[in-house]
């Protein structure tokens, strides 16, 4: 079974994200509709809620899980894109902050197209909820003005350091289609400010139409340099109407300024063309551009910035598959290069990593064996202002991804690098699920949510410490590759020190978030669903806490009926105890052996008796540099014969790796050959006895009376003779280094030499010793004809031959 990507038609109950938008295994993933919320509890705001899971998390950092119920949204619609920026936190101040959707259920008069966020002034550990709303505008109505995928990141004005002057920064697409209808796109950004004092009056909201509403969902807000923000979009034809093609013409890059005077943000945005390759899926008339899961990020210093996405732009031929394509900034943004593909095949030990087969569930069917990204990444860039990239990768065809074992890499650019060097791998984990289906349809006609490994990353405020997520469901109790019960799982990089941590599993066992395992139960919401990090994480100590909220979905729905409805409100929980010891980071961040290539030919020819001058091989580790080669098996060339070296390169973690030269000593062949009748008939078998390894022969066979010229080019050919005589039988030899003289014997077909072999058999002597007279009895029907002859010990002839007719069984000489 394969996993898709593939852009499909609008239909009449809902519309999709660009980046949700999905036919998977013939289900249509939508990015859900709006509708009139089914209030499960009363409009009273909820009062956070802290769960401590007394359990000990197999395989994880030895604490238990500390959730606090935030704030809720009339929807999933906040955290369906991975892409979406929804935390951000100020390490300096103490705060952390998490944007989302409005929930009508708890103040009236406000409708779910509205934001409003939840804070906490201390870290994270006690948390004021469902502020706001902090779009203050009576046009966002859920009609004409629809705002979902809110983001938003942390303002603090230089020398601030009260908390409460801080300001937060959002943004949020918005379309103009009320719910039900078939009509309307994706129009721009509602983008506003507020100060985290939740004063009123500091809030406002900008409609911000963008690229005259030929747009899809932006994602990765983000911001550089202090004051400066940054999010991305798609120069998107698609609309909601049903058939409507869904063709991306380029990114846009949408920049936000802090401006000192008006106290906000003044936002502009740049235009970078770019076609992808379209797909047509049988029977559809959509046109669909490969490319999803767009993203920007910068570098601490806000100088080094890098905008990405997943998808095809070179069509190559039979390599239908999702690659990471970036384009990089080192001017702080002003300009942009690219693109710049990455072939995974040459990033080191990915197709080490792939695996060759399938899973038994899909039959045993040899995997593609072509290197495909899924459908979903996430980015951040380092201290050294280089991008880090966390997919999944597995097989891939007709842009599918194939039912085999997948890996969770960073996929991360070196420029100090060898040749060969410049994309760099780091595998995190290899897994065994990948797509999971999380609710029911809706009662509207709304698809059911799915979701696949959900990759995400965070990192230290000074840019050297890298935290990598990902969920993955126990294949063992799934007895599939379903990710239906995901757990969230965790792996930590050091850049600076080139370290790695453990691989983690933060849930497993979890009595809230717990996925269900063979050996372990499901918590209540059966699973770690819908995980949001923060960008960067706080820095407590020597432990590095990483913001995490998980999505409750359907949150007046009792898990124990099954799964909830994707139409009814969603409640998150914030995790203030996602601790990762600066002492964890101790292995080695180098997993994957090195590339080792000859020098020169694969297969070498030198003359018998000179010298041998090795070419030598390179070995080459793009993570940690240093590589040692060294070879055994050097030929001995004073003897003809063909030898094997062998070259293996370690790196400075102790991964190795081995190819192979072929070296053939010899000189010009010296042919030569000899004949056997294995059978009473007139078939030759010949032998090859040329030395100096001969690679090519040429024999003749010529009768001189009747001239048969007849020939071969096998090394030991079989020859049938036609009738008695003396065959002058040639063979000339050559191989590399030249031809042989040619070499002639003659052959008797009609000699009693012919039939050595069954001489003892057939024939008997007597007496034997003898004064003078002797028998020969022949058994009957031996042969048709045959000649005897008689020679002393000196070789002389003593008695001439004498050739006997079919039948005769006895001879007296």
């Amino acid at each position: 079974m394969k996993k898709l990507l593939l852009l499909s038609a609008f239909a009449a109950t809902g519309f999709f994200s660009n980046a949700q938008q999905a036919l998977r295994d013939n289900r249509v993933e939508r990015v859900l509709i709006e509708r009139p919320m089914v209030s499960h509890q009363s409009n009273t705001p909820v009062a956070p809620v802290h769960h401590h899971n007394g359990s000990q998390r197999a395989g994880t950092l030895g604490h238990v899980l500390n959730s606090t119920r935030i704030g809720s949204a009339g929807n999933p619609l906040t955290v369906l894109e991975g892409t979406s920026k929804q935390i951000d936190v100020n390490d300096s101040l103490n705060v952390v902050t998490f944007i989302h959707r409005n929930d009508p259920t708890l103040t009236v008069n406000t409708n779910v197209a509205q934001f409003r966020y939840d804070e906490s002034k201390d870290r994270g550990n006690n948390w004021n909820s469902d502020i706001g709303p902090i779009t203050v505008d009576p046009s966002i109505d859920n009609i004409s003005v629809n705002g979902r995928f809110p983001q938003a990141v942390i303002y603090n004005p230089a020398g601030n350091s009260i908390v409460d002057s801080a300001y937060l920064i959002y943004s949020g697409t918005y379309h103009n289609s009320p719910p039900n209808s078939t009509t309307g796109n994706w129009v721009g950004q509602m983008r506003g400010r507020g100060q985290l004092s939740e004063v009123v009056a500091s809030y406002d909201v900008h409609i911000d139409p963008i690229n005259g509403g030929q747009v899809a969902i932006a994602s990765g807000l983000h911001q550089g340099a202090p004051g400066v923000f940054w999010a991305i979009n798609q120069n998107f034809t698609g609309t909601f109407a049903t058939n409507s093609n869904q063709t991306t013409i380029g990114l846009i890059i949408e920049k936000g300024v802090w401006n000192t005077q008006t106290k906000d943000v003044t936002w502009s945005y740049q235009n970078i063309p770019q076609t992808f390759v379209d797909n047509t899926p049988s029977g559809s008339a959509v046109s669909q551009s490969i490319a999803t899961s767009f993203n920007i990020a910068f570098d601490p210093s806000g100088k080094f910035g890098w905008a990405v996405c997943l998808g095809d732009i070179d069509n190559a031929a039979n390599d239908s598959a999702y690659r990471p394509i970036f384009w990089r900034s080192i001017d702080s943004g002003t300009n942009w290069t690219g693109p710049l593909v990455v072939d995974l095949h040459q990033v080191q030990g990915v197709m080490e990593h792939l695996g060759a087969n399938l899973s038994a569930a899909a039959g045993g069917t040899p995997a593609s064996g072509i290197p495909t990204t899924g459908f979903e990444a996430d980015l951040t860039v380092d201290a050294l202002g280089n991008p880090h990239l966390v997919t999944t990768v597995g097989n891939g065809s007709s842009y599918s991804i194939e039912d085999a074992t997948y890996d969770v890499w960073d996929i991360t650019h070196n420029d100090n690098a060898s040749a060969g060097c410049t994309w760099v791998g780091n595998h995190l984990a290899k897994i065994n699920t990948l797509r999971g289906t999380l609710t029911t349809a809706g009662s509207g006609g709304t698809a059911a949510i799915t979701e696949d490994n959900r990759p995400l990353v965070s990192r230290s405020p000074d840019g050297n410490k890298l935290f990598f997520f990902w969920t993955e469901s126990d294949a063992n109790f799934e007895g599939n590759e379903n990710n239906d019960f995901p757990n969230l799982f965790g792996r930590a990089i050091d850049v600076a020190a080139k370290k790695i941590t453990q691989i983690y599993n933060f849930t497993q066992g979890d009595t809230l978030w717990g996925g269900q395992t063979s050996d372990s139960a499901s918590g209540i919401f059966g699973g770690a669903t819908f995980p949001v990090v923060g960008q960067t994480c706080l820095v407590n100590g020597n432990n590095y806490n990483i913001p995490l909220v998980l999505t409750q979905i359907d949150y007046g729905h009792n898990p124990a009926s099954g799964l909830g409805s994707p139409d009814n409100p969603a409640a998150f929980w914030y995790v203030n105890n996602l601790n990762i010891p600066a002492a964890d980071f101790t292995g080695n961040i180098d997993s994957t052996p090195p590339i080792i290539t000859l020098n020169g030919l694969d297969t070498m020819s030198i003359l018998v008796g000179t010298t041998y001058n090795d070419p030598g091989a390179t070995g080459v580790d793009c993570i940690s540099g240093n590589v040692t080669v060294n070879s055994y098996g050097i030929p001995d060339t004073s003897q003809a014969g063909v030898y094997t070296e062998y070259y293996y390169a370690t790196d400075a973690s102790g991964n190795s790796d081995t190819v192979t030269r072929v070296i053939i000593v010899g000189g010009i062949p010296v042919a030569d050959f000899n004949w056997t009748f294995p059978t009473l008939t007139y078939v030759a078998h010949f032998t090859d006895h040329s030395s100096n390894i001969p690679t090519a022969w040429h024999w003749t066979f010529n009768f001189p009376v009747l001239g048969d010229t007849t020939g071969s080019t096998f090394q030991n050919p079989v020859k049938t003779f036609d009738h008695d005589g003396t065959w002058n039988v040639c063979l000339v030899a050559s191989n590399q280094f030249g031809t042989s003289p040619k070499v002639c014997k003659n052959v008797q077909s009609d000699a009693v030499g012919i039939n050595e072999v069954s001489f003892a058999q057939h024939v008997s002597l007597y007496p034997n010793p003898s004064n003078g007279k002797v028998f020969i009895a022949i058994d009957e029907n031996t042969t048709p004809e045959f000649t005897v002859a008689m020679y002393n010990a000196l070789g002389e002839a003593v008695i001439a031959p004498a050739k006997y007719g079919v039948g005769t069984t006895k001879v007296e000489m």
